[in-house]
């Protein structure tokens, strides 16, 4: 069973602009393995979501992607589980932030994840257009 470790840290610049369009993720090296094994979990756990407390994010990453910028960070986020193989949600709202997502972005999540702590980023996955906010990711 899944238990939540680590430091988590999403958020969101305001006003969302065309540069940095989207939630933002980060982690400390204990929180990247947290999420790797939610991710493992989700398809075949007990639940299709789980719903994990977020940290905000210190100075030091809010500077990484872009300083000076106002931003929101929600104080939890809901990861959930889809049947259908290509879907992507990730909505603007705050409290719980929700993504939902499909067997499609497994893979480019995890990757994305795991990249964190090896100081790899600055890049997004999900979509521009449509219902579903990207997620980039940061180290």
């Amino acid at each position: 069973m899944w238990k939540q470790s680590g430091r988590i840290s999403l958020w969101r610049y305001e006003p969302n602009d065309r540069n940095f369009l989207g939630w933002h993720l980060n982690a400390d090296a204990a929180g990247c393995e947290s999420l790797l094994a939610l991710l493992d979990e989700l398809p075949h756990g007990p639940q299709p979501y789980r719903t994990l407390a977020i940290t905000e994010p210190t100075p030091k990453q809010l500077n990484v992607p872009r300083a000076n910028a106002s931003w929101v960070a929600p104080s939890r986020l809901r990861l959930a589980w889809s049947s259908g193989p290509a879907a992507w949600e990730f909505s603007a709202e705050l409290d719980p932030a929700t993504l939902t997502f499909g067997a499609h972005w497994l893979v480019p999540l995890r990757n994305g994840i795991a990249g964190i702590c090896k100081g790899q980023g600055d890049y997004a996955i999900g979509t521009r257009k449509g219902i579903g906010l990207p997620l980039w990711f940061w180290w």
